[in-house]
């Protein structure tokens, strides 16, 4: 069984300690809420309901001597697991990466500094954008990592893990892509803790660097993007009547997946309005001007509340219609749903 130890036991040095300010969010605009499940629902509570979120602090920590595995589990070097290293990772994950680690007989160590970015979900463009690409802007602050641990993510995605630091720090970075099987041992490897809290809280400093982002890229003229998901099987049943829809109202279609990083960012940092299914494309609204609408079109049962923090930290007027699942009594929202063109259109005319 896996031995779990606090962040306060570990041999650390805390290298800085910020605080995240406070702000306050309204409630989501949310179109068929009845339709959403009551463990559902409760699940988004915290994200959705909580107007006032109060200061909090962020902690840059160096830790010695710990093995990382899996997404982002950190191990002391008497293999116990930190707490605060596990981000949604599930009992079995932990489990799996405590037997891996007793397991391994050939660990590659790194004597370099090196600071960690992973999480669980970290091949997602949603996850490294928000939750893992802030942490390098906070810790370069106040320290000069040799290394970047980074997934190891397939081509497109290693791309957009390179271009986006490329675009958005100043300094040079040696990289150390990391399959969820491997398994390191770090003599020095440093944390970024509290920027995010996936689905209850998102700091507003995960946005540091992203109007310089947005200002790295040429101006493009004023657009309205649909944003599509080829192959993917969360899709909107009413997609023909949709497409037309909006083609009527002069948007252009997109599938961000098809385009290079810096194609997203010209793209979306011009864009006055942008609708699409819930899903990592939808993360580029965060290079939209202030003020530009977001229409995004989720499953019922999907309890997401990401692309609505999104929206209300960056100043979007922000929508959401929920829709039912196609297969009755369903959990899941990986699968079709069903939402009514009349409620978007209304939307669009609003």
């Amino acid at each position: 069984m896996v031995d779990y130890t606090d962040l306060e036991n570990v041999h650390r040095h805390v290298v800085a300690t910020i605080v995240s300010p406070s702000f306050s969010v309204p409630v989501p605009r949310v179109q068929n809420v009845h339709l959403v499940p009551k463990p559902v629902l409760e699940a988004m509570r915290a994200g959705w309901l909580t107007g006032t979120h109060a200061e909090r602090p962020i902690t840059v920590t160096k830790l010695f001597d710990v093995y990382v595995t899996e997404e982002g589990l950190v191990f002391t070097h008497d293999k116990k697991l930190i707490a605060q290293t596990i981000a949604q990772h599930s009992s079995e994950e932990c489990q799996r990466a405590f037997e891996r680690l007793h397991a391994v007989t050939d660990v590659v160590e790194v004597t370099e500094s090196s600071l960690l970015l992973r999480k669980r979900g970290d091949h997602n463009y949603g996850h490294w954008m928000v939750e893992l690409l802030p942490r390098l802007w906070l810790a370069e602050q106040f320290m000069t990592p040799q290394r970047l641990v980074v997934p190891d993510a397939g081509n497109a995605m290693t791309h957009v893990i390179r271009d986006s630091i490329a675009l958005s720090s100043t300094q040079p970075h040696q990289f150390l892509a990391l399959d969820n099987q491997a398994v390191c041992f770090f003599k020095d490897l440093s944390i970024v803790e509290g920027l995010t809290d996936h689905g209850v809280y998102m700091s507003p400093l995960v946005f540091a660097q992203t109007d310089a982002m947005r200002a790295c890229v040429p101006e493009v003229a004023s657009q309205r993007l649909y944003v599509v998901r080829s192959g993917s099987p969360r899709a909107v049943v009413q997609e023909p009547e949709i497409r037309a829809l909006l083609q009527h109202y002069r948007f252009r279609v997109v599938n961000p997946a098809e385009l290079t990083f810096l194609e997203q960012v010209q793209l979306f940092k011009s864009a006055e309005c942008v609708v699409g299914v819930m899903g990592a494309g939808m993360t580029n609204t965060l290079f939209c001007p202030r003020g530009a609408k977001v229409i995004t079109l989720a499953p019922a049962t999907m309890p997401d509340t990401f692309f609505a923090f999104i929206a209300r930290l960056r100043g979007l007027y922000y929508h959401e219609i929920r829709g039912q699942m196609m297969e009755a009594d369903t959990t899941q929202w990986d699968g079709p749903f069903s939402i009514m063109p009349a409620q978007l259109a209304a939307l669009l005319e609003g």
